[in-house]
């Protein structure tokens, strides 16, 4: 046998593996989650706020409120 076949990497037991593979991280999956639905709540938070604003500002353009 060649030197190259004799200097591969041994298989079986011996074979050290890759004990990370296949695994899902659940506490990395979830602060994922948690983050994109933050996101999400802020975006529609400030969709809200900016159609709030909008409405405010046609409102006192429109004409002069007698509370202010």
């Amino acid at each position: 046998m060649s030197e190259e076949l004799m200097a591969a990497a041994p298989s079986g037991s011996g074979a050290p593996r890759n004990r990370t593979a296949g695994l899902i991280h659940s506490e990395g999956s979830e602060a994922t989650r948690q983050m994109r639905e933050r996101a999400k709540r802020r975006r529609e938070a400030e969709a809200k706020l900016q159609l709030h604003l909008m409405e405010t500002r046609n409102k006192s353009a429109g004409a002069p409120d007698s509370d202010l």
